[in-house]
């Protein structure tokens, strides 16, 4: 198979760790990929060939339009079986061999709130595009799929697949201890989206000590421009000491971060996957989650889950996920080492050989 791999949009956050683990892991005998990244990008590309493409200004609107030019080109020259674009950003005109799309999540339309008017509009036109030029739709997880069949219904009839996430990529890291393990380091949680929800976080932390729990120490990662607001609720709750607070880490040392970690806290109420769930449980880490869909599908069962998205319901999660004990922290590793890129490459080949 001679495949273009459209990765232009895949520069940050969970699609970056998505492309570079996918590409890395796809070694199928025969095979050819073209992955076409933006001039000057450092995404990993491994041995497969790469193809540099200028993006005019500004890049939200100058990349499908560049797109639609570059890749229909390329699929010539490259002699193409199929394009696999990785979001659904990609060429705005068919490319002139089959299309597979990959969904990660519909938070734009489900909370637009949390996007600018332009980048909501942006995203309509691309992503409605792509949708509609797909020949077979690939999505991150059930509740990705179903969320674009009920907000799509005409998608209904389009082939499609879900493809999890592997997470295999921890077991590289660093004092990455794959079996269940006493941890020396804090619990982890995120802050680098609204719906990560760090201030309830703090909140339940507070509970718990109020309530006598013995909870661990805190690292709060990704806090960004809610730094300051955080650190004021941090002081106001009396926290101080037990919780900090850090900003978006680099590579190598956020993977430190979550091999040490004793919990993943991870109380999101969107999710399109949730990478940190199965990445902490093949580390052998308790993880608390919220009662929210994709983290439910791929939690399956082994994660300490909160009654609802509330301080107390966190806190008792926490306290429970506490006490996990090795054959519980076993089985959760036994369920998180399914989740493969082997397997993630071998479900997208077959869903672009259909």
């Amino acid at each position: 198979m001679r495949l273009v791999v459209d990765a232009l949009a895949a520069d940050f956050g969970g699609i970056r760790t998505y492309v570079e683990n996918l590409l890395a892991a796809w070694d199928e005998p025969g095979d050819e990929l073209l992955v076409m990244v933006h001039e000057g990008s450092d995404l990993a590309t491994g041995h497969h060939a790469r193809c540099e493409v200028r993006i005019p200004r500004p890049g939200p609107v100058g990349r499908p339009l560049r797109q639609s030019v570059v890749t229909k080109r390329l699929v010539a020259d490259f002699g193409a079986d199929a394009v696999l674009a990785t979001m659904p950003s990609t060429s705005l005109v068919r490319v002139g061999v089959p299309l597979a799309v990959v969904v990660h999540d519909l938070r734009h339309e489900l909370r637009p709130e949390q996007f600018s008017r332009s980048r909501r509009l942006l995203r309509k036109v691309a992503y409605g595009r792509a949708y509609d030029l797909a020949d077979v739709i690939i999505a991150v997880s059930q509740r990705s799929l179903d969320d674009l069949q009920r907000l799509h219904p005409h998608l209904r009839t389009t082939p499609s697949t879900v493809v999890h996430h592997g997470a295999d990529h921890v077991l590289s890291w660093p004092e990455a201890v794959p079996s269940p393990a006493p941890r020396s380091g804090p619990a982890i949680t995120f802050a680098h989206h609204t719906n990560k929800n760090p201030h309830l976080v703090l909140d339940a932390w507070a509970h718990g000590v109020s309530q006598g729990l013995d909870l661990p120490s805190l690292q709060v990662l990704g806090t960004g421009d809610q730094r300051n607001a955080l650190n004021s609720r941090v002081s106001e709750l009396g926290l101080t000491g037990l919780v900090t607070l850090a900003p978006y880490l680099p590579e190598a040392e956020f993977r430190q971060a979550m091999a040490r970690a004793s919990m993943i806290v991870f109380p999101s109420d969107f999710e399109g996957f949730g990478l940190p769930i199965v990445e902490g449980m093949l580390l052998g880490i308790p993880v608390v989650i919220g009662p929210e869909p994709a983290s439910l599908e791929v939690a399956g069962g082994h994660a300490a889950v909160m009654s609802s998205f509330s301080a107390p319901g966190l806190a008792e999660a926490v306290a429970r996920a506490s006490r996990f004990d090795e054959e519980r922290l076993t089985q959760a590793r036994e369920h998180a080492a399914r989740f493969t890129w082997r397997r993630s490459v071998a479900q997208t080949r077959a869903a672009l050989a259909g």
